[in-house]
Formats: C-alpha cells, structure tokens, sequence
C-alpha cells in the first residue's frame, strides 16, 4: 500500500525517497493499522504486503527495502523461518517482529538469530521509536564499515609508497630501536627484505651514532622536524645521507616515537667536490663561456661573456643564445647547429651582435654533451673575440683551458645551478643579515663556498682590467674594507693591522679590480701562515724619480701610491721567486691552488699602469709592493654610497615554502627585517598544514616551485580549490615563468613569478606590489 503523506526529513532516513517496507502480515486490519501508525507520525512510507512464504521469498528477491516487518505466527509460515529466509538474502536490512503471541523467550532467541527488534501488538506505539533507533543502527553500521574500507586503503597507499621509494624510511620507538625499516632500507644496509631491521646504530661511527642520537633527543624535546645530514657505512663504504626526522604522536598528541626519511646524496656530494675543484678554471680566460641546457636556453653566463657582449647574467639567463646573439642568423649557423648535432662539436667563425647592436666576430667552439638516453643535455660554447687574438702562447692557454672545461661541463650542466643559487642569495642578502645585528647566522652560504669563491674571484680578475671602469679611489677605503674582511675570517693566530696615511693620494682605476688585487694578496700570506704570525697591509705615497732601481719593475717615473703586503710566513724559496707571476705556478700542493692568483694581481696593476715587486726569505716572510700611479697630489675623496630605502611591510604574515633550508632561512630573516610575520615549510605538503592552521592570518604564499612530496604548483593549485583567499608569488632557478604560469593556470589564480637568483631589492618590491594588489575571487 502506497501513501501520498509527505515524508518528515530523519537524520538517519535518506532524503531521496520514502521509506520502503516489506511487511508480512496475514490480517489485513492489522497492516492498516501498521499504516495508519505511520501516518500519524508523518513518515512516507511504501508498503509491500505479503501473506506467504512463496511471496516473501520473491519480494526479497526482486525488491530493494530499508525495513522488514513481520508478524510471528502465520498459517503455514512462522515469523522464525522468514527471519532466517531475510538473513540470508538481505541481511543488512532491519528485521522487527510485530506479534501478539511472542513471549519473551523467543523474543529472545530471535534477537541472537538476528532480529534487530520486537513489539507487541498490545503495545504497538514502540513501533515507529523502533524503526526510528533500528534504521539508525543501520547508518552508523554502514558509517563504520565504509571507515574501516577508507583506513584500509590508505593503510594499504602507505604500505605501497614505503615499500616501493627509494628513500629509506625507519621508525624508531621512544627508546630509539628500530621497530621497521622499509625494503630500500634494508637491501642499502645488506639486510634481507623478510628479515628483521637492520641495527640503525652499528651502521654509523662512534660520533656520528652519538650526534644523530642527539638530533633525536632535539627532536623529541622542540617538536620540531629536524634534517641532519651524516655519514652511514654500509658495504665496507661510507655513504652520505640526507635526512629528516619526523615525530609520530598518539591521539593525545604524546610523542611516542621518530620516523627517519633518509636519501643517499653520495653522488650528489661527489659531484659538489668536482665542481668546487673544477669551477675555478671556468672564468679564468678572456674566453666568452657559455653553456646552454637541451632547448639552447643559457643556463651559464661567465664575466667575459659579460664584457664581451653587454648582457649581463641575469639578463642572459634563460634566453635562447641564438636568438640573444644571431638577430639576423648568419648563414653558417645552421650548418653550425646541424654538425655540433651530427659530431657533438663544432669550430669555426660566426659574426654576432651585442647589446648595443655593434658586431662581434668570434672564434666559436662548440661542446655537445648527452645524457645516458643519448639526449642533449648540455651544450658548451667558447667565443673569442677574434678582434684581439694575440700571441700563440694564449691560443695555448685557452686550448688547454677548453680541454679541462669540457670535463666540467657535464657536471655543471646538473649541478652549477643548484650549487650556485643559495651562494648568491646569501651574498646579496649579507647586508641585511648585518644590520639587524642578530648574532645568529647560517653557516653554510658563508663557510662553505668560501674557498670556491676566492678561488673564482682570482681567475675572474684575469681578464676584468682591459674593460674595467676607470674612476678616481680612495685606496684608503679599501684598505680598510679588506683588513675588516680578513680580521673575521683569519685564524686567530694570525694578527691583522692596516695602516694609510689621512693625505693618501688618489688613483683613478677599477675599485673592484683594486680590492681583488689586495684581496689575492692577503689570502696568499694567509694561507702562508697555518700556524699564525702577523699581516700588515699598509699604504703610501711615494715619489719615485727617474733612475730609481724600482722602475725596473715597468713603472714611470712620478707620483705613486704603494700598497704593501706582508706576512711572517713560510716565505718563497729562491728559485721560486722569479715564477710566482707565471700564469698557473703556484708553491702550494696539489689542489690547493690554481695558480693564477698573482698574475691577476701583476695584470692589474699594469692596466692601471703600474707594476708589482716582492721581497722573500724563507722562514721570515714575504713582502708584496703594488706601484700605482697617483692621479694627483692630493688625497682622495671617500664618498660614502647612499644607502638605499627597500619597502618594508606592516606586519603581514607571509608562509614561506622552500626545501633548501639556507635559501629559507635567509629569505625568513630578511622578510622580517623588514616587518613581515613569516611561517616557514620545507615542502607542500607541510605547506598545505601550516595554511590550514594560519589561514585567518597569512596573506602572501611565497614558494619554490621544484621541490619533493608536493611541489609549488600543485601546493598553488590545492589552495585555490579549497577557496583559500590568499595571494601567491612563485620563485625558481629552474622552470621558466611561463612554464610556471602554465602548471598553475586555473580560473581565479592570479601568481606571480620571481627568478632565482634575485636581489633583495627585487624580492622586497614584488612582495610589496603583490601585497598591495587586491585577492582574487575564489574558484
């Protein structure tokens, strides 16, 4: 019987339709009044009546019902054989008995065969309570079951991910013993895939066991996920690892132990090595070098190509080098491209344009390289200036010099971007790290680099005087800036003192050309004084006359400002003496130095037309002399450089996402220090949790794009489907802008893009601008 009433809305009754009961029941007055009960309490209902077995038999065949009543004594048919028959083919479906014969006992017994109910006729108001709590019983049952199936899938996605990554994963108890390790984990420390875990601990040295076992304690104590990088020795060797430590807490949030994801960077450190022992001889000639990635776009830029073509680095970065250099394509560049894809080289001479539209004819050769798929991966390209080839002796250099950058190149093409970025980030964002005074500071962009940089710098200045910027100097200043330099970085045996005179005439020259040539100076009688002694470096004027034994060093007679350098160290032994300015001579050990050092410092000094001598005696020291002519007699002026005003926020929140924890460190202080509230992720993920806890107060997300678990497109692209009113400005060294645009194109998602590496002028304006622009519509 079908009911027009319309149904009451129930929180455990769907929606959708009415209630569709099968009821068995022999006495026609008593389904009406089962019916009329229904009514009365406002449900709509759909009632299939049957009287027999063969007809409840097919109605639980055909049909689909949310409730079954029955009646216990029937003609021919008892109310126990339909529950069994109900048990069978539907049995999610609540059966309730309605009898006014029922006694307790078989009420009973139907309860435990399965029954979800009984009401007496005598009392038939239970009913619609009944049906109410048994329905109910139902969702939750069915609540449960598809909780329990959602657990067990993500139990089992778990179980996947960590028996199939390559990072290992372990979980430590509270105590520190290792409760699982995955099977990456364990084939990497020789321990079968059924077996045991691995003993963690016997696999690492006394001291590096002891300093990981204290991160844990960090970790357990701050709450807080730490990385710690460290050596494990697995197969009779030492591998380095990368990892980070996770806490894992019970509902309580009571921290019940550590999870360990660790990654084998062994390569990727070796490859570091390489480069920091080879990246000096890149820059060293006047040689324009450029290496571009598999689709011609520049990835590398040296300073000769700087000086060569106009362009800076920045503004070489990511542009096609043909389009950059060929506006107007010479005929032979297309053979060019066609030969270096055919042989994987290419020589000859090509006609191109500079940033000011004048032509440059260059010497080019080309370096194809591939990777292990016989991809391109990288291409090396060495111009020089055919305008000023000159003597034989540099076409050797620079045959040389091709030959050691070609080794170079396929490790660069991999890792001098990634190398390089958080150096130049933490150099250019130093100022500010000073001035806020704050005696904490990340070592490595500082200590680490160091040695490369120098290095760098030494070879760079090689080829810098024939183009250098001519202006007057106050060779005091920078005396004083490179005794502060070294004061901080000598060790502290070592006792630094300057000295000029308040009437220190000026020079006219390159200042940056200057200081590098005071700068190699003083790193050499550093590195000649392991076990300390003193280095002076003084300054004066000096007036030498015609006939002074000192020209014969190459000077004129005239006015002059001397620099001095001298340190208590080894000394150069006399044979020595006369090759120290030998391009690549060097008295140090192998690997030690390039050896090019003071022939930047003797190349500098006559392109500003002066000259170098020096003084040696083993045991006692060395004493360098740099001979400048004095543009007067007259001290320089020392004109401070205005300081520039960045803008600064109002106490905006801003959560920074980035991988590289120097990178994020450094962008965190320097964001503060100029008024923001910053919380800091080191991937998407831990991006996406932190939104969700700040989401009321962060109003700029500033984030990597490259970086594991999610990267920064996919963390965009989350938060603006979840409706997060929030503005996002996306930074990377490694995928274009439009690349970026691309994977973040949704409608309503408005992001802008910052390339790495940036000033911290650029980073603090974008932040302003993006801040001050209004949010964009939700999705």
């Amino acid at each position: 019987m079908t009911t027009g009433t319309k149904p009451i809305a129930m929180s455990h009754v769907p929606p959708k339709h009415a209630l569709c009961i099968l009821h068995l029941e022999d006495s026609p007055t008593d389904r009406e009044l089962v019916q009329e009960l229904f009514r009365a309490e406002g449900l709509a209902c759909q009632f299939r009546p049957v009287e027999t077995r063969v007809a409840f038999e097919a109605a639980l065949a055909q049909g689909e019902f949310d409730l079954i009543l029955s009646d216990y004594s029937l003609p021919g048919f008892d109310g126990m054989t339909a529950l069994a028959l109900a048990q069978q083919r539907r049995p999610q479906v609540p059966f309730v008995f309605i009898s006014g014969v029922m006694g307790e006992e078989r009420a009973i017994e139907s309860l435990k065969n399965g029954a979800t109910d009984y009401v007496l006729k005598q009392r038939i108001e239970r009913l619609v309570p009944s049906v109410r709590r048994a329905l109910r019983e139902v969702v939750e049952r069915e609540q449960l079951r598809e909780t329990e199936t959602r657990l067990r899938q993500s139990e089992e996605q778990l179980r996947q991910i960590t028996e199939n990554v390559s990072d290992w994963i372990l979980v430590f108890d509270a105590e520190g013993r290792c409760t699982y390790a995955n099977p990456a984990c364990k084939a990497a420390c020789d321990a079968p895939p059924s077996g045991p875990c691995p003993d963690f601990w016997n696999h690492l040295d006394g001291d590096e066991a002891a300093r990981v076992r204290e991160e844990f304690t960090q970790a357990t104590r701050t709450g807080i996920v730490r990385r710690v990088e460290f050596r494990l020795r697995t197969g009779g060797t030492h591998r380095s690892i990368e990892s980070q430590i996770n806490l894992v807490c019970d509902e309580r949030g009571a921290r019940t132990g550590i999870v360990l994801v660790c990654r084998d960077i062994t390569e990727r450190r070796h490859s570091e090595e390489q480069l920091r022992a080879q990246a000096a001889v890149l820059d060293k000639a006047t040689d324009a070098i450029i290496v571009c990635g598999p689709e011609e776009e520049i990835i590398y830029w040296n300073k000769s190509a700087e000086r060569l073509y106009g362009w800076t680095a920045a503004e070489a970065h990511g542009r096609s080098v043909h389009t950059l250099l060929h506006p107007a394509p010479p005929p032979q560049l297309a053979e060019a491209r066609h030969m270096v894809q055919q042989r994987g080289e290419w020589q000859g001479e090509l006609r191109q344009s500079a940033k000011d539209g004048s032509a440059v004819v260059v010497q080019s050769r080309w370096t194809l390289f591939r990777d292990a798929a016989d991809r391109p991966q990288s291409l090396l390209v060495v111009n020089t200036d055919a305008r000023n080839l000159q003597l034989n002796e540099a076409q050797f250099l620079r045959t040389q010099q091709a030959a050691s950058l070609a080794t170079l190149a396929d490790v660069m093409a991999r890792e001098l971007r990634a190398a390089v970025e958080p150096v130049l980030l933490a150099s250019q964002l130093l100022r500010v790290r000073t001035q806020a005074g704050t005696p904490h500071w990340p070592e490595s962009p500082d200590a680490q680099p160091r040695r490369v940089a120098e290095m760098m710098q030494q070879v760079e200045a090689l080829a810098r005087p024939a183009r250098a910027e001519r202006m007057e100097v106050a060779v005091s200043a920078i005396i004083a800036e490179v005794g502060r330099h070294f004061r901080q970085s000598v060790s502290p045996g070592v006792a630094v003192s300057t000295s000029a005179p308040e009437d220190l005439w000026a020079v006219t020259g390159d200042p940056e050309s200057l200081r590098q040539a005071v700068m190699n100076l003083c790193v050499n009688a550093r590195e000649a004084m392991p076990g300390g002694g003193k280095l002076e470096v003084i300054a004066e004027n000096l007036l030498l006359k015609d006939g002074d034994p000192r020209l014969r060093g190459g000077g004129r007679p005239g006015l002059h400002v001397v620099i001095t350098v001298a340190d208590t160290g080894c000394g150069i032994p006399p044979q020595s003496l006369e090759r120290v300015f030998t391009p690549f001579f060097t008295t140090k050990d192998h690997g030690q130095s390039v050896g090019v050092g003071l022939t930047a410092v003797q190349a500098i000094a006559r392109a500003h037309g002066g000259f170098v001598t020096v003084d040696s005696e083993v045991g006692r020291g060395s004493r360098f002399r740099i001979y400048l002519p004095a543009t007067s007699g007259s001290p320089a002026p020392d004109k401070p450089q205005p300081r520039r005003s960045f803008p600064r926020g109002n106490g905006e929140c801003i959560l920074l996402v980035d991988d590289e924890a120097g990178f994020r460190e450094i962008t965190q202080v320097t964001l503060e220090k100029y008024g923001y509230r910053v919380v800091t992720a080191c991937d998407g993920s831990e991006g996406m949790t932190l939104y969700m806890r700040h989401r009321q107060e962060i109003q700029l997300v500033l984030t990597d794009i490259v970086m594991p678990v999610m990267d920064g497109a996919a963390l965009i692209r989350s938060l603006h489907k979840m409706g997060a009113q929030v503005r996002f400005l996306a930074v990377s060294g490694l995928v274009e802008r439009e690349k970026v645009m691309v994977a973040t194109a949704a409608p309503g998602v408005q992001v802008e893009f910052l390339a790495k590496p940036f000033a911290t002028e650029k980073l603090l304006t974008l932040v302003r601008e993006v801040l001050q622009k209004p949010l964009p519509a939700g999705p």
